[in-house]
């Protein structure tokens, strides 16, 4: 772990900022201490929380193939154009961030802010990013993901072992949301941006994957206000043309993983992609 990301990373026991105490060790001003990963990354939960299922190794690495070969671009290059233009200081959080794919190409576009936020806001280079994820499988590999990145195991669902105001953009990608803490971490002039599936994303797999909540676009508006407001909408659909490979990565590299047979047969075909990239500021 970057030592300047650290006073951004709040202890999960009593919220005081971290700091580096030792080589490989973190810890807050009040004695709570914790070791870091050979893979560099930190493990923040918190005590006691409710048992969740986090990403698998095969998940994890079905994920990191077809992301790898850009079927998800447009969504890729969405989260960049964002990002580059939010002008507050902190740094780029990505919550469930699997590999930190999408954090990587967010923060190559994102340059130094150039104001006076807290440290860890920005590198040499640009700004710094957290990554998120209850998988302690794919926060190993998002550790590596970019150079101004840092990785941690923690739960959205429970208090974000973040300090207050310290996020200029927080990621949501087709994961879980916390409106709460997105609003206590997020900075007051920072931007939610969140990707959701819309009616139609993958329906020529629709045997081999979870269908699309009708009612996703009421949930997501209930679920971010009132501490939110939404500040813009696009709609992205796009085709991919999948090798047989493609279909295997794209239905296990999500919760569809669980309820699909592990030696069903994919064939290639072409899929359609739809997406809602929304951006969201804090109201008030």
């Amino acid at each position: 772990m970057r030592d300047d990301l650290l006073p951004v990373l709040a202890c999960p026991v009593c919220a005081e900022p971290l700091a580096r105490t030792a080589p490989g060790q973190a810890g807050c001003a009040n004695g709570h201490r914790y070791d870091e990963a050979k893979q560099g990354h930190l493990t923040l939960l918190p005590a006691k929380r409710r048992a969740l299922t986090a990403d698998t190794p095969a998940m994890v690495d079905a994920r990191i193939r077809f992301l790898g070969r850009g079927h998800y671009a447009p969504v890729e290059r969405a989260l960049a154009d964002v990002t580059a233009a939010v002008p507050a200081p902190g740094v780029v959080l990505d919550v469930g961030s699997g590999p930190g794919t999408y954090l990587a190409h967010a923060l190559d576009a994102a340059a130094p802010h150039g104001g006076t936020g807290p440290a860890g806001t920005d590198g040499p280079d640009g700004r710094l990013g957290v990554a998120l994820d209850l998988s302690a499988v794919a926060i190993r590999r998002a550790a590596r993901v970019h150079a101004r990145a840092g990785a941690v195991v923690g739960d959205v669902t429970e208090r974000l072992p973040v300090v207050d105001d310290a996020a200029a953009v927080v990621l949501d990608v087709f994961a879980p949301r916390n409106q709460r803490e997105y609003a206590r971490v997020l900075h007051p002039g920072g931007v939610l941006v969140v990707v959701t599936p819309r009616a139609g994303h993958l329906a020529e797999l629709a045997e081999a994957t979870i269908s699309v909540d009708p009612e996703k676009e009421r949930r997501l508006h209930d679920s971010l206000t009132p501490a939110f407001v939404l500040a813009s909408s696009e709609d992205l659909t796009w085709t991919m043309d999948l090798s047989a490979e493609d279909v295997h990565d794209v239905v296990h590299m999500g919760p569809s993983h669980h309820h699909v047979a592990a030696d069903q047969v994919f064939r290639p075909t072409t899929v359609t992609a739809a997406v809602t990239v929304s951006t969201w500021t804090p109201a008030g």
